[in-house]
């Protein structure tokens, strides 16, 4: 069993800090006691350690869980709403294809977001950052669920451009947002950055349900459905916040974090230092930072840009209630998000870890297959588009396997690779846990970027 594995089978093993004498050099006397009463004394100053504190009913494992939930609310509400706002933008240019917008606009703010937040990474207040970001989020899913009620406030296209603006601030605070946990969550066990890997993934499949639910409703309860569903979304998240400061003050975070209140404030010097353990700590970690950009970058593609295009192969006259546009594509986000959750809990059985980084690379690159796969299946084309490559995938069954496989290999890897790079030997956890992250986003980014070229030769421009 490797080390990692063991690591991540113990709960309370982890980051451990070493402690050194206070004196800068131990002079040894010539007498024989003397020296060995010195060697003892230095023995047991460098193997004690303070005890490691209990994590108490799982506490800190469970709001670093909702945590999780908290981050990825911003992406997973906006893209797994897409029957509220199709119906919300129909007679606008953007009603076929405001998914594209939303990705690149998510994105494109998060990027952003992430690469200062990596420039500033060692003389940030990363528990400032967390609060922050998680109380402009609470203000934003308000805003958008009051917008739900008006719905002659807006134009369609002046509620997209709306909307739009709203993706983009989560997209900001959802950077922040990973940063700081990210950073926070590396100091501790890996058992502790599955809990966050998870809560992303559970996140995913609560959005997908309520989303099954909205599309069962009628047109006169889409509105109220969909006020339910950013309500929520704004309660999920008000309680991330008031667990976070409870967080902040439990036994085992104040073991693992540092006190943030003597960081030290923004020079040249410092800066220089920065970028220096920066650019140290990504040559270690390079493999896996590239590995999870790239699996990203091959999920954002297709996902959901192409994918909430592809419709039963039924006829419609033949369809049954569960192969309608109106449920068939909200069923996709479901199989898909189940399929991520239950991917990004697979590292929790030990047989399934993989630490390899040539292995985990090879995966990841492996998955670029799904793409040419997804633009075999059945791509609604619109009205102006036609078909241009040829429908080889005319099973539904078939579809949705595909699908899951795709889904699963998504949260099995990001999990993998976001738990590894922190363990890695002479890292700084923190800073590779940030570093991870801002790959992360940066494949997401590319991946939403690939997809409107992608979206344009599953359909010949129809869908564009």
């Amino acid at each position: 069993m490797s080390r990692f594995t063991k690591v991540l089978s113990q709960e309370n093993e982890g980051y451990q800090p070493i402690y050194t004498s206070n004196t800068s050099q131990i002079e040894i006397e010539d007498d024989d006691d003397i020296a060995n009463d010195n060697e003892s004394t230095l023995n047991q100053t460098l193997l004690s350690k303070p005890e490691i504190p209990k994590d108490k009913y799982k506490s800190v494992y469970l709001i670093f869980f909702v945590q999780g939930v908290a981050q990825l609310l911003g992406w997973n509400v906006f893209i797994t709403a897409s029957v509220f706002f199709k119906s919300r933008f129909r007679g606008s240019p953007y009603e076929d294809n405001f998914e594209n917008y939303f990705s690149f606009s998510f994105m494109g703010s998060s990027l952003i977001s992430l690469s200062h937040a990596l420039y500033t990474q060692k003389s940030a207040n990363l528990s400032y950052r967390i609060t922050l970001s998680l109380l402009v989020s609470v203000i934003n899913f308000l805003l958008v669920a009051i917008s739900t009620k008006y719905e002659n406030l807006f134009t369609p296209s002046g509620y997209f451009y709306f909307i739009t603006l709203m993706v983009f601030i989560s997209g900001i605070t959802s950077a922040y947002m990973q940063n700081g946990i990210f950073g926070t969550v590396s100091r501790f066990p890996p058992t502790h950055v599955q809990a966050v890997m998870s809560g992303q993934g559970l996140a995913g499949v609560a959005t997908a349900i309520s989303q099954i639910f909205s599309a069962l409703a009628s047109a006169d309860d889409l509105a109220h459905g969909a006020f339910i569903y950013f309500i929520s979304a704004f309660i999920v998240t008000l309680l991330a916040l008031i667990l976070y400061f409870g967080l902040i003050r439990l036994p085992l975070y104040l073991h693992y974090v540092p006190n943030e209140k003597n960081i030290v404030e923004d020079t040249p010097i410092i800066n220089n230092l920065n970028n220096r353990l920066i650019l140290d700590t990504f040559a270690k970690i390079r493999t896996m930072a590239f590995s999870v950009a790239f699996v990203f970058v091959v999920t954002l593609a297709v996902f959901p840009s192409i994918t909430a295009l592809i419709k039963s192969v039924v006829g419609d006259e033949n369809k049954s209630k569960f192969q309608m546009d109106y449920f068939f594509i909200p069923l996709h986000f479901l199989i898909y998000n189940l399929g991520d959750w239950f991917g990004r809990l697979l590292p929790t059985i030990e047989s399934c870890v993989i630490t390899d980084q040539k292995k985990l690379a090879s995966i990841s690159i492996i998955r670029v297959i799904f793409i040419p796969f997804f633009l075999f299946c059945n791509v609604d084309v619109g009205l102006t588009g036609k078909r241009i490559l040829p429908l080889l995938i005319n099973n539904d069954l078939l579809y949705f396997f595909i699908l899951s496989l795709f889904s699963i290999s998504n949260g099995y890897l990001a999990s993998l690779l976001m738990m590894a790079a922190p363990q890695l030997a002479n890292v700084e956890k923190d800073l590779a846990g940030t570093i991870m992250t801002f790959f992360l986003v940066f494949g997401l980014s590319i991946g939403s970027i690939i997809s409107f070229p992608l979206r344009y030769l599953s359909c010949g421009g129809g869908c564009v």
